[in-house]
């Protein structure tokens, strides 16, 4: 992977992310607002798994190599299904998104589509949502400030689930609280608390969350283990009680981060160290956004 290291622009660094909570109406169905820009003309990095994204481009143009080998280009407005594994990405810049991070309840409403088939994929959001994305990105582009940007994202939501169907709360509580409640969740738990079939469980899970809830567990231990690296200097043992050995810890982290865990803690790409500080909103965030 190529690195980008550029001196600062006017005294100002090449790369900002901002984090913006949604309003409260939205909370149940979007976890955050971001702002990333990269004064740079050309960024190569890597992104961790995530869930499903909306980004806006607001200047900028590239393109997304996913973990499953797809490529995909970066349209005006992006909608990303939830990812399973570390994206790359190849842009021209300089770059500037505006970006809503969509939680699984958010797509059940939003998306009519399952999102097992937009995993680790990238399509025209107008396509799936409607032209009301254009006008959004038009008064973006001609915004003054961070906060009228919101204002613009939670005015375009509130339109979107307007006309959304009602999701499946009972799973998608049911289901976080799963993935988040402890580093190495148990699939037959998930069952157990649900009163349903495994096979029922598995294609809620799929349908809404892109993957089944073995996939789901592996990805959300992974990155919960590389927030716990983020957020101590010293080594975390982790893997003693959540992993096989040190050599599975390693691969799955890798798989879910892009990275070893050695190269996340020293050595990150300039943008994942960025978002490592989306951890510190956590309080502030939806768990599920803090982790991945």
């Amino acid at each position: 992977m190529r690195r980008v290291s550029e001196p600062p622009v006017d005294g100002v660094a090449p790369f900002a992310l901002r984090y913006f909570e949604p309003a409260p109406d939205l909370k149940p169905f979007i976890a955050s607002f971001y702002l990333f820009r990269a004064d740079v003309p050309f960024l190569d990095d890597m992104l961790r798994a995530d869930l499903a994204q909306l980004r806006f481009m607001l200047s900028g143009q590239g393109l997304y190599g996913f973990d499953t080998g797809r490529s995909a280009h970066s349209h005006e407005i992006c909608l990303l299904g939830p990812t399973m594994g570390a994206t790359h990405f190849a842009v021209k810049g300089p770059l500037h998104v505006f970006g809503v991070s969509i939680l699984p309840a958010g797509w059940a409403a939003l998306i009519r589509d399952d999102a097992s088939r937009l995993r680790d994929n990238s399509v025209d959001a107008v396509d799936v949502l409607g032209s009301l994305l254009n006008d959004a990105l038009d008064a973006m582009r001609c915004a003054l400030s961070p906060q009228l940007m919101v204002s613009i994202a939670n005015a375009t939501m509130r339109a979107l689930l307007a006309r959304a169907q009602e999701p499946p709360f009972w799973f998608t509580r049911l289901a976080d609280s799963w993935l988040t409640s402890e580093i190495s969740p148990q699939v037959d738990a998930l069952i157990a608390d649900s009163g349903m079939s495994s096979r029922q469980i598995e294609r809620l899970a799929r349908r809404i969350y892109g993957a089944p809830p073995k996939m789901l567990a592996r990805k959300y231990r992974a990155l919960r283990t590389a927030s716990m690296i983020a957020a101590n200097s010293e080594w975390p043992s982790a893997w003693d009680d959540a992993f096989y050995d040190q050599s599975h810890f390693i691969r799955e982290f890798k798989q879910f981060t892009g990275l070893t865990p050695k190269q996340f803690q020293i050595d990150p790409p300039p943008v994942m160290r960025l978002t490592i500080g989306r951890r510190r909103l956590a309080g502030k965030l939806h768990e599920l956004s803090a982790l991945s």
